[in-house]
């Protein structure tokens, strides 16, 4: 019989501890226990979930604003965007003059010949005795 009651003791003080660890002292669970257990964490993860979400929507909204020029913007948005603007004008003045686009690029052995047809020109007996007799070089 001992050896009976010895093996039952461990398991009825298990028993008990077990109830007391998942009972409150005053019987079943109330409301406010139950709130704080399962509803609290619910609400905090929703008005957390909230503020992040309206966080992230407000800047891309001030964002897109910005780009529409819908929103005020400070004294160096507003530089930088001038600064960016008169250049702007500056190359579409360049672009508005006619560019060939199709003019051939010299090689430079034709650059070289074609100096060289100058120099000659230059150089003709006239045009050096016209030079010497003025004192130009």
């Amino acid at each position: 019989m001992r050896v009976l009651l010895s093996t039952l003791v461990p398991h009825v003080c298990r028993r008990r501890q077990h109830q007391r660890y998942f009972s409150s002292s005053s019987g079943p669970p109330t409301s406010t226990q139950e709130f704080l257990r399962a509803g609290l964490p619910f609400v905090l993860f929703s008005v957390m979930s909230m503020w992040v979400l309206k966080n992230a929507i407000e800047g891309r909204t001030k964002e897109s604003e910005v780009a529409k020029g819908k929103a005020s913007k400070s004294e160096r948005q507003a530089r930088m965007e001038e600064e960016k603007n008169d250049m702007m004008e500056k190359l579409n003045k360049l672009t508005s003059k006619e560019f060939d686009n199709t003019k051939r690029i010299e090689r430079p052995e034709e650059i070289l010949e074609r100096r060289r047809k100058e120099r000659q020109q230059r150089n003709v007996w006239y045009r050096r005795w016209g030079r010497w007799i003025t004192g130009q070089q």
